[in-house]
């Protein structure tokens, strides 16, 4: 007779480990996701807002001073790197969440 449980060998970290780990990962990746997707649209919007922030200001007679105005035409120059930066965070988000849901997944039989 022994007190021994047994030898649970390689491998036997248990279920509830990797259910646990499954919530984690699952959270973390969503929000990760839920961050990339927000830098994304903050990123297409300043491409969009940039080069009509001046005709806006100047049709609503708003009071803007001389170097927001400048600042303004100078980045709206450069509106394509803020729309690239939203599409690279867009892709980034989609491959995030394809690897999150890939490692959540059960693995496939057959």
């Amino acid at each position: 007779m022994t007190a021994s449980f047994g030898d649970r060998g390689e491998g036997s970290r248990g279920v509830a480990a990797d259910v646990a780990a499954n919530i984690v990962i699952g959270i973390i990746g969503g929000v990760v996701v839920f961050g990339l997707g927000t830098a994304g649209l903050t990123f297409l919007a300043l491409a969009i807002a940039f080069p009509i922030a001046v005709p806006v200001a100047q049709q609503f007679h708003a009071v803007v001073s001389v170097a927001d105005v400048a600042i303004a035409e100078q980045l709206a120059r450069y509106w394509w790197v803020f729309a690239g930066f939203g599409v690279a965070s867009f892709i980034a988000a989609g491959v995030v969440a394809i690897k999150v849901v890939d490692r959540v997944s059960p693995p496939r039989r057959g």
